[in-house]
């Protein structure tokens, strides 16, 4: 082929222009030719259209267009400024301010684009009447039906010759059958080749389910000027995601339409095609998709391809209809693609909704080795569905959003994002990522991809969205990320290990569970990334010429690093040191090998390496990398035996101060990195999960894997007994900055159990993925001798819900170092002293409380007789009674603070400062032995309590001015009862917080 093929109508394939035999139909440039399917069609005759000769306009007859090229090159429909003021949305449309709109020729050309999200979305214009737009329907409708996320006000509008007021604009009046346009600097249309697209298919391959299109290639071919009109329509184009459009009058609700959105088609479409090849073609100027895989087509290779400046997305493969997901038919599923070492750039440049390449619902789908950039959205999509049509459906939406509920899996597995080079994408639109996946997959891959340049609209760089699953991410790169390199969001069962990034966020969010986010290396810059990752990424060498970039010049590689060396303080663990690089440049970066294989990189001399195994040799060696990319010969290689142990803290008994949502402390000691411990929600800090490790150790190293990648501060103690604790490490005083931290220690301290407090967590609550503990056993006790039972114990009520439990001391033959207290036969203290106040008790409850006698070998005496006791009635003498206050804010009244109710609180006045007061009347003299006041927040409270007979003459009840309190609840004990009419509570101090109180009780002697 050679020349150019100017199309009138589509040309069409069937089964009968099939190979056959073993034979190919390739349809191919000749020798030295560069062949045009074009669909285009030249427009002359430019005459000046205004006497300032700015606009000139010629005779098209009746054609239609969105799309205009002068030298072959897209020019702007004409269109108003970003974001006109003056509109107001009604229900038919909208309302504006701008006078000049309602004098418009030729209203009914006039399209409303607006840009919310991920949607770019295109309505038409019906009418205008003085300051009314009332906008075409069913587009209306349905730009309405997503709560949340409705068309908004006009992002511009587009269309109108009043618009077209700058160079390079063009509008298209359809009543006169004109075309105007402005032409830019240097522009002469009588000699300017001027192309409009009028043929929307330019190649289609109609197979069947039994006659499908086969064996045929296309090869060196460029695709161009194709046109598509029904954006222009009724249906405007209103957005479920990636160009896939809501159309028609019979959509009671945007669930009603999840099954029925319109995919947008190609220039080139193939349906039941098999062995199909797209090698060498540029698709370029096209109105809408660049290639369209329909369903049922398998087998096809689309290698070597540019696809550049294309209305909506570059190569879209496979569809979301029930077909696609569910096939009745194997020969309807859409499979074994391969989309290998193409150029995908500047595409999606008008719908910009759609993404660079799309994969829906599709069985094997392989998209290696492309250079995708310059969108306005996301790069590569796969998956669709939202989990909504996977097996059992998605129960984060409620009734399955309408969607029928599949006992069976859909077509979409093993789809694979390999080694591709993505940056410069997100540009107009947000919620999207380089790489972003739907609903399940079992057997995906996203790996060896260099992902760069990537804006904060960008939810994450790798986004796994709704439903996604059995996604496995490793060995990928990310450079520039502005905001995360990671967004699992309803992802389930998707492992995150052994990826390298300049920004180490990453966030799971909405059920997101069983993940596995470990093992991923952050470095401090771009050419610090693993240059094995980053020049293999994108085109191989034979394609690179289809995307040249700029000249190398450098292109000598840094000498090897020397041998390194290594310190292995825990068994799974190595500490890496080596002698520098050296480079004309300088080095940038080094990369570790582990037995050949890239497993960490840094931009200094030495690298922690994690989850090795005990006992077993390993081979590790480095590489230099410069700028530009340049990598080293590798390091001789070092022989490492890691010393024997294992981890302590496996599997072994665990409590926690709380817990939540099923997120329970033996999940931080499972062997799972994907499962996780969690404080209870909305407690503050500290919170505690602590391990018994069976026996005595001597406990010299801990590793913990936080949930969240950085902001927690915490302590790690060690207790032979759980009563006398000593530190292993203290990282109190800054927060972690990376997701699992390291405890070692050369002094070993002596223990069996393990705690681990999280002192400050940055407003996310204490969250471990994984503890482990280290050390080596002690010599056990000869001591095998138990206490004697201690005395039975006696029970002191203090307040109805307050006792002090007291009981005798124990003997033993070496002496009784603690004592566990049970209630009701669940052990509630461990103590080395004889008495314990025991809080949270339930008035008039019966509680029977036992005791526990050990000695320092943990030899446990039999149990003591036990002491029951009913607890006495509540009887707050300030429940309900009169109460003033210093000031109140907000609705937190004083008599909040009396109501009996603890969800309700009293609070002084915003911006007040310290002190404030509180106080209650308590209607006669009354006998008050003790008081007990719960505050808004857990710490940080000075006050003090008075009482007085007349409410002038004060006395102190309970000074506790000198120091912050340190709980929620406090308590105030008087050794003899006092008569008072009166109690008042001053706020001395509140750190900044203001005085606020949830309950203020009273009570007499017990």
């Amino acid at each position: 082929m050679s020349g150019t093929y100017q199309l009138s109508h589509t040309f069409a394939l069937t089964a009968q222009d099939s190979g056959s035999n073993g034979h190919r139909v390739i349809y191919e440039a000749a020798p030295g030719a560069q062949p045009v399917i074009s669909g285009g069609k030249r427009v002359t005759g430019w005459t000046p259209a205004d006497s300032a000769g700015k606009v000139y306009k010629a005779k098209v007859g009746n054609l239609d267009t969105r799309q205009l090229y002068v030298n072959g090159e897209l020019e702007t429909r004409a269109r108003s400024g970003k974001n006109p003021p003056g509109f107001s949305k009604t229900s038919t449309g909208y309302t504006f301010t701008d006078t000049g709109i309602s004098d418009y020729k030729r209203p009914s050309d006039l399209e409303v684009v607006s840009s919310w999200g991920w949607k770019l979305q295109r309505c038409p214009v019906q009418s205008i009447s003085g300051n009314t737009m009332t906008m075409q329907q069913p587009c209306w409708h349905n730009a309405n039906l997503q709560q949340g996320q409705e068309i908004q006000n006009p992002t511009w509008l587009e269309n109108a010759r009043e618009l077209l007021d700058a160079p390079g604009e063009w509008y298209l009046d359809k009543g006169e059958g004109e075309i105007y346009y402005m032409p830019e600097a240097g522009q002469d249309l009588s000699t300017a080749t001027v192309t409009v697209p009028h043929v929307q298919d330019l190649v289609d391959l109609n197979g069947t389910k039994t006659s499908p299109v086969t064996h045929v290639s296309f090869e060196g071919i460029t695709f161009s000027y194709s046109t598509w009109l029904a954006p222009s329509s009724s249906d405007g184009l209103i957005e479920g995601q990636a160009g896939f459009r809501m159309v028609g009058n019979d959509n009671p609700d945007f669930d009603s339409t999840r099954l029925k959105w319109q995919k947008t088609p190609g220039a080139v479409n193939v349906s039941h095609g098999h062995d199909v090849g797209f090698q060498g073609n540029t698709f370029t100027h096209l109105g809408a998709v660049g290639l369209n895989l329909n369903t049922g087509t398998q087998g096809t290779d689309i290698t070597g391809n540019v696809f550049r400046q294309i209305a909506a997305t570059g190569i879209q493969i496979g569809g979301s209809d029930v077909i696609d997901a569910h096939p009745d038919d194997p020969r309807d599923i859409t499979k074994d693609t391969t989309v290998d070492n193409n150029l995908v750039t500047k595409v999606a440049d008008q719908y910009n909704g759609s993404v660079g390449i799309l994969a829906g619902y599709t069985d094997h789908t392989v998209i290696t080795h492309n250079k995708v950039y310059d969108l306005p959205y996301s790069g590569i999509s796969v998956g669709w569905g939202w989990g909504l049509t996977d097996k059992g459906g998605d129960t984060n939406y409620p009734g399955n959003s309408g969607v029928p509920i599949w006992n069976t899996d859909t077509t979409s597995r093993d789809n694979k994002v390999t080694d591709n080079d993505i940056s410069d994408i997100m540009k107009s639109q947000a919620d999207g990522g380089a790489i972003y996946t739907l609903s399940t997959n079992p057997g995906g891959v996203v790996s060896g991809n260099y992902i760069h340049g990537v804006p904060t609209p960008a939810y994450g760089a790798v986004y796994h969205d709704e439903g996604s699953r059995y996604w496995q991410n490793t060995s990928n790169a990310f450079c520039d990320v502005a905001y995360q390199w990671l967004l699992m969001n309803h992802g389930m069962d998707i492992t995150a290990t052994g990826n390298f990034t300049t920004q180490p966020e990453f966030t799971t969010q909405a059920n997101s569970t069983g993940n596995n986010v470990s093992g991923n290396i952050t470095v401090g810059s771009c050419d610090q990334l693993p240059a094995s990752i980053v020049n293999n990424a994108g085109l191989q060498p034979r394609y690179r010429h289809l995307d040249p970039g700029p000249d190398v010049t450098d292109r000598r590689a840094p000498t090897a690093p020397g041998t390194p060396t290594a310190v292995t303080d825990f068994p799974t663990v190595a500490d890496l040191d080596w002698p520098a690089s050296t480079d004309d440049t300088g080095v940038t970066g080094y990369s570790v090998y582990r037995d050949g294989t890239l497993v960490s990189a840094a931009g200094k001399t030495s690298v922690r390496l994690s989850g090795l195994t005990g006992g077993k040799t390993y081979s590790f060696q480095i590489t230099a990398r410069d700028a530009a990319g340049n990598e080293s010969q590798r390091s001789q290689a070092l022989q490492v035996t890691m010393p024997s142990g294992s981890d302590l803290a496996l599997k072994k008994p665990v409590t926690a101060s709380s817990d939540s949502e099923g997120n329970i402390p033996e999940k931080t000691v499972d062997g799972d990195l994907s499962t996780r411990w969690a404080q209870g929600l909305g407690l503050p800090d500290p919170s505690w999960i602590q391990v018994d490790l069976g026996a005595q150790y001597d406990v010299n190293g801990a590793i913990t894997t936080f949930e969240k990648s950085s902001g927690y501060k915490y302590r790690i103690q060690v207790s032979p007994d759980e009563v006398h604790w000593q530190t292993l490490a203290d990282h109190t005083s800054a927060n972690t900055t990376a997701m699992t931290d390291y405890s070692h220690t050369a002094d070993p301290v002596a223990g069996r159990f393990v705690r681990l407090t999280v002192t400050g967590s940055s407003g996310n609550g204490g969250s471990i993925f994984d503890f482990q503990a280290y050390g080596t056993p002690r010599t056990p006790s000869s001591d095998h001798t138990a206490p004697a039972a201690p005395g039975q114990p006696t029970v002191k009520p203090l307040l109805p819900s307050l006792a002090d439990v007291s009981w005798p001391d124990a003997t033993d033959d070496t002496g009784v170092t603690t004592y566990a207290v049970y209630q009701d036969g669940k052990r509630i203290a461990v103590t080395d002293a004889t008495t314990l106040r025991v809080s949270g008790l339930t008035p008039e409850k019966e509680y029977s409380f036992t005791v526990v006698a050990r000695d320092a070998a943990l030899n446990t005496s039999d149990p003591s007789r036990a002491a029951v006791i009913t607890m006495p009635a509540d009887h707050d003498l300030a429940l309900k009674k009169p109460v003033t206050a210093s000031s109140d804010s907000d609705g937190n009244i004083p008599e909040k603070a009396v109501d009996g109710d603890l969800s309700t609180r009293w609070a002084q006045g915003r911006g007040l400062p310290d002190p404030s007061w509180i106080q209650v009347d308590l209607g006669k003299d009354t006998s008050v032995s003790s008081v007990v006041t719960t505050f808004e927040l857990p710490s940080g409270y000075r006050y003090l309590l008075e009482y007085s007979a007349d409410g002038v003459t004060w006395s102190t009840f309970d000074d506790h001015t000198s120091e912050n309190t340190v709980s929620k609840t406090n308590y105030s004990f008087v050794d003899t009862p006092v008569t008072a009419r009166y109690l008042r509570l001053t706020v001395t101090g509140s750190s900044w917080n203001g005085g606020s109180i949830y309950e203020l009780q009273a009570y007499g002697d017990f």
